[in-house]
């Protein structure tokens, strides 16, 4: 009995999520382990930018190109992540690391089974995106599958 108790008090924090948020969170996830694989023949370039916070700080765009992908990532040395920030990740070829419902070529019915309704959808698209930021992920189509994935993340 105490165990079902506490999943009764549970199960309205795990919903405080909304159901784009999870969807994102879980499409972070995906993003995380293809950017971790790496890729062959990677083209790598660098721009430089002034930082908006820190008067004087030059920090960098890393421009990330490899077969079937694209990514960027601001590089600076105030930032709390050593690694950077990323600023997206363009998906438009098959990926070892995308999971079947989602890679390029899917269609796109399983990713609405498997990440629930998007945010705004259209013929030529799906969208999840946050409310409360400018994070999202697009689904590109050609006809009723995925031609490209775009993650694209916010940061100050």
């Amino acid at each position: 009995m105490k165990l079902h108790l506490w999943v009764l008090l549970w199960l309205p924090l795990a919903g405080c999520a909304s159901q784009q948020e999870r969807a994102l969170m879980r499409l972070n996830e995906v993003a995380e382990r293809v950017l971790a694989q790496e890729c062959a023949r990677p083209q790598l370039s660098y721009r430089a930018v002034e930082n908006a916070h820190v008067s004087g700080l030059v920090d960098e765009v890393e421009t990330l190109r490899c077969p079937g992908l694209e990514a960027q990532t601001y590089l600076s040395e105030a930032a709390a992540n050593p690694r950077g920030m990323p600023i997206y990740l363009h998906v438009f070829a098959p990926h070892p690391a995308l999971p079947g419902f989602m890679n390029i070529g899917a269609g796109a019915e399983g990713v609405i089974e498997v990440l629930g309704r998007p945010a705004r959808q259209d013929a030529r698209q799906l969208r999840y995106q946050s409310g409360e930021t400018t994070d999202s992920v697009t689904f590109r189509l050609r006809g009723n599958r995925i031609g490209a994935i775009r993650w694209e993340w916010y940061f100050d």
